[in-house]
């Protein structure tokens, strides 16, 4: 039986650092404004005490024997890269059944977690579990309660208590943990204003997708400092096959949203080339307008296919590519990007697949990034892409006429953009989708170049 955590609080920590600054005034000044940079994006937190901790001697019970209360385990799984381009891991809670249903009766047992970091900063959640809803047979099996966090590479305390509220009877665990950085530094700096940690709730798609109450960006391509615009265009069609697109698209989207320089000028797409409909649109993009986001997507997954649409159906290729059109069009005099986020896709038979015309139309790069969602994917992979432990996967039910996803080899929609010579990325983890970001920052660092 598994409990996931219950999001109470969020707790913030000041993580921005001025290290290594010489005696060199340009140097310094360059720090100042990257520092000021930073600050822009994260404002400075200080730790906020989760207020439940209040309400007991949370640092008198770690310096006390073992109660033995409770038979339990605390464990802290490695950390892993997630498509919001964060590391994430968790503190997993396993409880004896045959001990909460002997305390069935005392209405609920409280769980506190704090993680320390490496600079004494106290990073607090806390969640509860209603005894009285608990299985009949809980005494049969174990209990498992999971709290997950962002965490930054780095060595942490975690200390846990449990409480049985009704009696005051109580137990603490304390384990150390390190979060290596698997990707040897190439997002180091992008982490340098996010905090040492933060705790995510157990939401469901979409929100597990997006996390909304995530507010830390990931700055990657702080480089730029040119002007230029960046498109992103992400193909929301409904597949007619179960996907686990969204789930690793939705944060992407999010992150490269999040360019973390005021250089990049973002417009965002999101089309439904069954209903030839963009069902969400925003430019300067740092801070996606979520309800309205979520909206589009319900949208796209649930209305009803129009008849011009259904009547129009083989000409879905043909809205792509004008939206394409439209868009670097949209750029004007700026040097252009453009981002394509989708999985293969494959049309009906007899579909217009005409590629897009490169008349009256400025230059602009073109980064085609197909994702595969990868087979037999287990519950903590599943994870890694945001989603709750009772997270749906999925980019929502089939639509009459919706093109087919298939695998690379099938890929028709790649295909209409040949004479805009596009750069394809095939990505399927996150380690891959931060590859193809730094292709897309390598990208516009060579359109600035040639621009000047």
């Amino acid at each position: 039986m598994k409990v996931p955590a219950r999001r109470m609080s969020r707790v913030g920590t000041p993580s921005i650092t001025n290290a290594g600054i010489h005696c060199d005034l340009i140097r310094f000044l360059a720090l100042f404004l990257l520092s000021a940079f930073f600050a822009e994006l994260v404002p400075a937190q200080r730790a906020v005490p989760d207020p439940e901790f209040a309400k007991v001697p949370f640092e008198q019970w770690l310096s006390e024997p073992d109660q033995l209360h409770f038979h339990w385990t605390v464990k802290v799984p490695h950390a892993e890269l997630s498509f919001h381009q964060r590391l994430l891991s968790s503190v997993d809670v396993e409880l004896d059944g045959r001990d909460l249903d002997n305390h069935r009766h005392d209405g609920k047992i409280i769980l506190l977690i704090q993680i320390t970091d490496a600079f004494g900063t106290h990073y607090q959640e806390h969640g509860d579990v209603e005894l009285d809803k608990l299985d009949p047979n809980v005494k049969d099996a174990n209990l498992n309660y999971s709290q997950r966090a962002f965490l930054l590479p780095g060595d942490y305390q975690i200390a846990v208590a449990i409480l049985d509220v009704a009696t005051g009877k109580h137990d603490t665990s304390q384990l150390k943990a390190r979060v290596s950085d698997p990707l040897h530094g190439s997002l180091s700096d992008a982490w340098h204003a996010l905090p040492s940690v933060e705790f995510i709730g157990n939401d469901v798609s979409p929100e597990s997708w997006y996390l909304p109450y995530i507010h830390g960006h990931v700055p990657w391509a702080a480089a730029v400092q040119s002007p230029i615009q960046l498109n992103v265009i992400l193909n929301v069609t409904p597949s007619r096959r179960a996907s686990g697109g969204l789930a690793a698209m939705i944060p992407s989207l999010k992150v490269i949203a999040a360019s973390g320089t005021t250089s990049v000028s973002e417009r965002v797409a999101l089309v439904d080339l069954s209903r030839h409909k963009t069902v969400f649109e925003q430019s300067d993009s740092r801070d996606l307008d979520w309800e309205r986001l979520k909206s589009s997507l319900g949208q796209a997954s649930t209305a009803s296919i129009d008849v011009h649409s259904l009547s129009d159906s083989l000409n879905d290729a043909q809205y792509f590519v004008s939206e394409v059109r439209r868009l670097i069009r949209a750029s004007g005099d700026k040097p252009c990007a453009l981002v394509v986020l989708t999985k293969s896709v494959s049309f009906e038979s007899g579909e217009d697949l005409d590629p897009v015309s490169l008349e009256a139309l400025p230059p602009c790069r073109i980064i085609y990034i197909r994702y595969h969602a990868q087979p037999n994917v287990n519950p903590m992979s599943a994870q890694m892409a945001g989603v709750g432990r009772r997270g749906r996967l999925g980019g929502g039910p089939p639509g009459i006429g919706s093109p087919l996803m298939q695998p690379a080899g099938f890929d028709q929609l790649a295909s209409t953009l040949k004479p805009l010579s596009p750069k394809i990325i095939d990505v399927a983890t996150p380690a891959e989708v931060t590859k193809a970001l730094f292709e897309i920052q390598k990208t516009m660092l060579k359109l600035v170049d040639t621009s000047h």
